[in-house]
């Protein structure tokens, strides 16, 4: 008697869970955005919303209702078009940029006369190989693309755990990614997650972005302090102030020079890189320098990790017979400009440094596998003002230039077929 009240409890609440789990997923059903947007962004995005938090000359961004920056696309492919999904972070977005690189791309095609190739572009920011391989799994195979280009950028996409079939899913995930609550109720997850900052970008910098945004906007002989006093408030109140003022003094006028207000690729204080540069300059762990140095601190672990995600990627796509390319986006330091404005805090450079050598480790191994590579380094090295300085990412001209690069690539892959 007493094994039947326990199985009819369990069932009971088994029931009860998966009643409760329906009502909540059908409920979420009216707040949350339609696929495939629930499914790309753990945020929802509005070019309203997306204006509202603008300020100076930067471009307002257009996104359609996938919340990508891009046109709107149909998800069925018009009959006799050449379609290119372009998978990746805020380089494929282009929040700073007056259009995407999937845009100008796309642009570029259209202005040599091939009017029904298409170019449809699932960048998102604060994203990394994981989010990839679910991305194009989950949304860019349904959109039939003819060619997959998956944009790595070397800065911050290595990781440190590899795609395995033995992977077990979390609890809740942020969308595409696999959990077990996303397995049943991906509306109620994309909701939880939304609400509750699980997500990458939900994690991100948490110092007040107008504290940063107030110090251009004073005398310059006032900004010193004005940054000294953020670092020191909202990062490291146990830090000298001398030592923090020594750091961040170190650029001198042509610091600000680079940061004063402009029509073009306006640049912009980030209260995160202020506090990193503190933090790396006041290390008290070994920071590589030389040749030697970063070439013995490169994570191994990192490079074959990463390597999983793109063949698995690679591998989705040649099931189905899609032409796949990996696009290599080098950090900042190959742009002279870029390079020189950091020079003063060589401690902090030396991870972008050791991101330059990873990037060439990445190439060398993908080109081993048999993945098709596009580095784009070879465009971008000794090229000024392609990178901006205070967030890292391609100016108006390093925009330009990656997408002359993908277009030229994608129409002699087009060719060869």
């Amino acid at each position: 008697m007493k094994h039947k009240r326990l199985l009819f409890s369990g069932i009971f609440a088994a029931l009860l869970v998966a009643v409760t789990l329906a009502g909540l997923e059908l409920l979420s059903s009216f707040v949350v955005p339609a696929w495939p947007a629930r499914e790309l962004r753990p945020i929802e995005v509005s070019n309203a919303s997306v204006a509202s938090t603008l300020t100076g000359s930067q471009p307002v961004p257009m996104y359609n209702s996938w919340g990508m920056r891009d046109r709107e696309h149909p998800l069925q492919k018009p009959a006799g078009t050449f379609r290119t999904v372009l998978v990746g972070d805020s380089f494929l977005e282009g929040a700073f940029v007056e259009e995407s690189v999937g845009m100008k791309l796309e642009k570029l095609w259209r202005s040599q006369g091939h009017d029904n190739w298409e170019v449809a572009t699932l960048g998102i920011s604060a994203t990394g190989p994981p989010q990839y391989y679910y991305r194009i799994r989950n949304i860019a195979l349904s959109l039939q693309p003819d060619a997959l280009v998956l944009m790595f950028f070397s800065g911050n996409d290595f990781v440190s755990d590899a795609l395995s079939p033995w992977r077990i899913p979390p609890p809740i995930a942020e969308r595409p990614q696999p959990s077990w609550l996303g397995a049943v109720a991906p509306r109620l997850t994309w909701l939880l997650v939304n609400r509750l900052g699980l997500s990458e970008f939900g994690r991100g910098n948490k110092a007040p972005p107008d504290e940063a945004q107030k110090i251009i906007k004073l005398p310059r002989a006032e900004r010193l302090d004005a940054m000294v006093r953020l670092v020191k408030t909202y990062y490291y109140p146990d830090k000298d102030e001398k030592v923090i003022r020594e750091i961040l003094s170190r650029g001198g006028d042509k610091f600000w020079d680079r940061l004063e207000p402009r029509d073009r690729d306006e640049e912009y204080i980030q209260a995160w890189w202020l506090a990193s540069m503190v933090d790396w300059e006041t290390a008290n762990w070994t920071v590589p320098l030389t040749p030697a140095e970063l070439e013995q601190s490169l994570d191994k672990n990192a490079l074959a990790a990463t390597v999983t995600w793109l063949l698995g990627a690679r591998d989705l796509a040649r099931e189905r017979g899609i032409e796949f390319v990996v696009a290599l986006a080098p950090v900042g330091v190959v742009d002279p400009s870029y390079a020189e404005f950091w020079s003063p805090w060589p401690r902090y450079m030396s991870f972008p440094r050791q991101r330059e050598l990873m990037h060439r480790k990445l190439r060398a191994e993908l080109e081993a596998q048999g993945i098709k590579v596009v580095d784009l380094e070879d465009d971008f090295r000794g090229v000024a003002n392609t990178y901006r300085v205070s967030d890292g990412h391609w100016t108006e001209l390093g925009t330009e230039i990656a997408a002359k690069r993908l277009a030229a690539a994608l129409a002699k892959m087009r060719e060869a077929r």
